[in-house]
């Protein structure tokens, strides 16, 4: 059976209900599925949806947000901060504030991940996730935890508006 026969969906009718044909499997290289099951996944993952976005945007509104033009400011008055980009490493790679630290988003942030990281600091902390800054806030809602006392997130548009206000960034 070539590759475009057995990725086909296909409808047939039979024995009172109606099924699909789903992907390869041992019967006949297809899975049978009833409309009934498909049906019924569908609704529960409908009714999941709002759940799964509170999950998915965990935006830690506790944690205190920092525009790119306050951050400027205190970088520009030679404040003490430290700048943690949330980011994985290539997106890091490709651009990012100047002496920023790179600490991609995790599910647990350790002590040791953080050693280097005065807890007596301003700390802020950024990510390109658009509004709720879900990952920057979740790293910086973990440093809270740790004990760093003066976190904030850069808010949205982060590091977009960061290079579109033409502030420095470093490769």
């Amino acid at each position: 059976m070539g590759l475009r026969s057995r990725s086909k969906v296909l409808r047939e009718s039979g024995g009172g209900h109606s099924c699909l044909r789903l992907l390869p499997c041992e019967e006949e290289g297809y899975r049978v599925l009833s409309l009934k099951k498909l049906a019924f996944i569908l609704v529960v993952m409908i009714a999941m949806t709002p759940y799964a976005a509170r999950i998915c945007k965990a935006s830690h509104e506790e944690i205190p947000r920092i525009t790119i033009e306050e951050l400027k400011r205190l970088i520009d008055s030679g404040t003490d901060v430290v700048i943690i980009d949330a980011q994985v490493k290539s997106l890091y790679n490709r651009g990012h504030i100047r002496k920023a630290i790179n600490l991609p988003w995790k599910t647990r942030v350790t002590l040791t991940d953080v050693e280097n990281i005065p807890p007596d600091k301003l700390v802020v902390v950024y990510c390109d996730c658009g509004p709720g800054e879900s990952d920057s806030s979740d790293i910086a809602a973990q440093l809270s935890s740790l004990g760093y006392f003066d976190v904030k997130v850069l808010a949205d548009p982060s590091i977009r508006g960061w290079i579109e206000a033409g502030y420095p960034v470093e490769k």
